[in-house]
């Protein structure tokens, strides 16, 4: 296997997770309920997803660069950041069947929904600023993709193979915004007939979903980490 294949293959289940973060879409569909801009609204909401998935990367691949050269190995850090992701992700999983993500509406979000949207400015800033704040919000994502960054820096891959993929990992994490994005760029009545749906859906069923994924994610990590501790 490449080492470009090999990267990919390790971040992939970091990108399926920050993927199905029920707070992040419920906050998508909400930045794009009817009412708004939309194509305004959905592009700075990207914009903002866009800003802060690239901080935290470069954040993990800074930190993961710094871990390749200590004495255990890059391969044994990796293993034993991922039990220790996997336990935590464990812990998300089952909290998720009891406490709503979605539901969190104080603190550095509690604000924004009484932002004004009164002008093409005020939108832009409102979802902007909603787009950028959503996934620190939603403390699995943001963990998440960080880590997936020190995973790429463990690695200490060639710039081209890191940017690839980043670009990979950021298509993933980021699908629901950039779908939604597309989809009022194309028409935004067709956009409400297929993300009204999932409002209702994602309010519902999105904290049972991100429950299973989670667990199995955390039982995959856990497992793959000791596999790679015990092989090295």
């Amino acid at each position: 296997m490449s080492e470009l294949s090999s990267i990919i293959v390790s971040i992939l289940p970091y990108a399926i997770g920050a993927l199905f973060s029920p707070f992040i879409l419920a906050n998508l569909l909400e930045a794009n309920s009817p009412g708004n801009y939309h194509r305004l609204s959905s592009f700075a909401y990207l914009l903002g997803s866009i800003i802060i998935f690239l901080i935290l990367v470069f954040f993990g691949l800074y930190i993961g660069t710094g871990l390749s050269t200590t004495i255990l190995g890059p391969i044994k850090v990796g293993s034993i950041i991922e039990v220790v992701l996997g336990g935590i992700l464990i812990i998300i999983g089952v909290k998720s069947l009891f406490v709503r993500e979605y539901a969190r509406e104080g603190g550095i979000l509690g604000f924004t929904f009484s932002l004004r949207e009164d002008n093409d400015l005020s939108v832009f800033v409102k979802f902007f600023y909603l787009g950028f704040i959503t996934i620190l919000a939603s403390f699995t994502a943001a963990i998440l993709i960080a880590v997936a960054g020190i995973i790429i820096g463990l690695s200490t891959p060639t710039f081209t193979n890191s940017a690839i993929t980043v670009i990979i990992l950021g298509i993933i994490s980021l699908f629901m915004v950039i779908i939604a994005f597309i989809l009022y760029l194309l028409s935004s009545d067709y956009a409400e007939d297929l993300l009204d749906p999932f409002r209702g859906w994602t309010v519902e069923y999105g904290d049972y979903l991100a429950a299973i994924v989670y667990f199995l994610l955390g039982l995959f990590f856990i497992i793959r980490g000791f596999i790679f501790f015990r092989l090295i």
